[in-house]
């Protein structure tokens, strides 16, 4: 009997797992940026165009971090993309793991970027961000569609 090839049924269909990873990726960032991020770049913006006052740097600055403005924009700026990268599902890993050395450094150095961000919370939201670095965007994500689109492209027809 000769050998025959299985059938190239595709991609595998998301499985209730990838929805949850899915909700949970969208629920975090939205509670992420919403409570703690969205006031830091409207204080960023107001920084950077108006020579306001920034709370962040006054924080960096009394922790003897240099450039303290320079920091506090360009964290700003990172958080924004990868909080972005997070909900899309690209580079998830990636922008899970720098949000969670970001928390950390939150959490460890007691920064204050809102009212609403307690110990507590740093603790949830690290907990999350290292769950998904550890684990990934599942299937419902772009990192999983680029990979299936470049195993497509390798196969010979």
């Amino acid at each position: 009997m000769p050998f025959q090839l299985l059938p190239d049924t595709g991609p595998e269909p998301p499985r209730p797992s990838d929805f949850g990873l899915l909700i949970i990726r969208i629920i975090t960032v939205a509670i992420f940026f919403y409570y703690q991020h969205v006031a830091q770049m409207a204080l960023g913006i107001d920084f950077v165009w108006d020579a306001g006052e920034w709370d962040l740097v006054t924080q960096l600055t009394d922790r003897g971090l240099p450039s303290p403005a320079v920091l506090a924009l360009v964290s700003v700026a990172v958080l924004t993309i990868s909080l972005l990268g997070l909900v899309l599902g690209i580079f998830t890993r990636i922008n899970a793991l720098i949000l969670a050395l970001f928390v950390g450094f939150i959490l460890l150095a007691p920064i204050i970027l809102s009212a609403t961000l307690n110990p507590q919370a740093l603790t949830l939201y690290l907990g999350l961000f290292i769950g998904l670095a550890l684990g990934g965007g599942g299937r419902l994500s772009l990192d999983y569609a680029l990979a299936n689109r470049r195993e497509r492209r390798r196969k010979p027809l």
